[in-house]
């Protein structure tokens, strides 16, 4: 496989760029990277002082940072020929367009209105109606629904398993101080990145990063102790459903940051080996009809949690995530052979070959990765050296029935 170069470096204010130069794409795309989401509410500040900031800031932030003294940025984009677009997740917020003209001019608004916030009292008030409407749109959604009882199943204390959007209660609770406050906490140039792809003329964004000024920050994230053991066992809630949709997930000691590639990597195999196309769980979960096709599955890992997730839906949750157990225990018994181990291996390559086709997916790509400090080449080494012998580790170690959780929208 050949992955074509990827400039990165850092600026001498502290931003992070990656930098993906392909003359064969006609399309451009750029996004900033704020490693700061819904997770991070606990901060000690100055003096050892607590900050706790409202279940769905950040997300807050992200809705807010596109209106500035001057205008609507979206409108802006809209007129620079460009698609722009935002999102929060638990351990991140991302501002991103694409376009295929005037690149520059688009990056500099782009770079412009994440530096300059504008919190008037008027505005936040008028956005909490707009955000409580979209909590209620998610409330609707059954996966999701189910994800988040998954989450709090698994998680008594960590802010994982709150929403990202937070709740109607606490957003009412979010002022424009408490915007500005957070705002001071989490961006800082530390925690930011700028990844652009495509044919994109590599001196001018380097100048346009360049100018990026430095933030920082004397206040200090922390998280609340976790139990090692999972909250609860099950939980199911009643929406009518015709086919029972369900999350199974499965609770993993945390990580160390400088292991989060390898063990995320090596976690994936695990889950392909257990759940995947080609396992023994999926071919008799398909011959008994409990499932139509394989199970969706995630890995995820940050500060303070890992867990492992599997999604699907069928007429037995109950008894599929009991057989996906006892799977589990059989294959820590009994192993697995070399042959589904490269199996596995090739199709971990090709699914990263596939990340590097086009702007968008380097950039989407490249937002995960610069999380764990690397690129697609610091993938395909590690999918390249990945041995047998530490997916088995990885198993029999991380992966635990007692930590398994279900969770059912009926």
């Amino acid at each position: 496989m050949r992955i074509e170069k990827t400039e990165q470096g850092k600026t001498k204010n502290g931003l992070r760029y990656y930098l993906f130069p392909r003359t064969s794409f006609g399309e451009q795309m750029a996004a900033v990277l704020v490693q700061r989401g819904a997770n991070h509410l606990f901060w000690k500040g100055r003096d050892g002082e607590k900050i706790c900031f409202p279940q769905g800031t950040a997300h807050f932030i992200e809705h807010k940072l596109f209106q500035q003294e001057w205008g609507d940025a979206f409108a802006c984009f809209t007129q620079n020929g460009a698609s722009a677009n935002a999102f929060t997740d638990g351990d991140r917020t991302v501002y991103y367009f694409t376009c295929s003209d005037k690149f520059t001019e688009n990056l500099r608004l782009l770079l412009d209105f994440v530096q300059k916030p504008y919190f008037t009292k008027e505005d936040t008030e008028r956005e909490k109606d707009i955000i409580v409407s979209e909590i209620t749109m998610y409330e609707d959604d059954p996966m999701w629904v189910g994800y988040y009882q998954m989450l709090e199943c698994m998680y008594g204390k960590h802010p994982i398993r709150n929403r990202i959007a937070g709740t109607a209660e606490t957003v009412a609770e979010i002022t424009e101080k408490t915007l500005q406050k957070a705002y001071a906490c989490y961006y800082t140039t530390d925690e930011m990145a700028l990844i652009c792809a495509g044919d994109i003329p590599l001196g001018e964004v380097r100048r346009i990063a360049e100018r990026v000024a430095r933030r920082e920050t004397d206040a200090r994230v922390y998280f609340p102790t976790e139990d090692a053991e999972i909250a609860e066992k099950y939980r199911a809630c009643e929406r009518r459903l015709s086919v029972p949709q369900f999350q199974i997930g499965c609770k993993l000691p945390p990580l160390p940051k400088q292991d989060w590639l390898k063990k995320r990597m090596a976690a994936g195999f695990c889950m392909e080996l257990l759940a995947g196309e080609s396992s023994v769980f999926f071919q008799k979960a398909y011959e008994w009809d409990w499932l139509g096709e394989a199970l969706g599955s995630a890995f995820f890992c940050g500060e303070g949690y890992a867990f492992a997730a599997f999604s699907g839906s069928g007429t037995h949750p109950e008894e599929t995530a009991d057989f996906l157990g006892r799977e589990l225990e059989r294959l820590q018994r009994e192993g697995f052979s070399q042959e589904d181990f490269q199996r596995i291996r090739k199709k971990h390559l090709g699914q990263l070959l596939r990340q590097l086709d086009t702007p968008q997916k380097l950039c989407f790509g490249q937002l995960a990765w610069a999380r764990m400090d690397a690129t697609a080449i610091d993938l395909l080494t590690c999918i390249k050296t990945m041995r047998q012998e530490e997916v088995e580790k990885m198993l029999k170690e991380g992966f635990s029935k007692e930590n398994m959780v279900l969770s059912v929208v009926k």
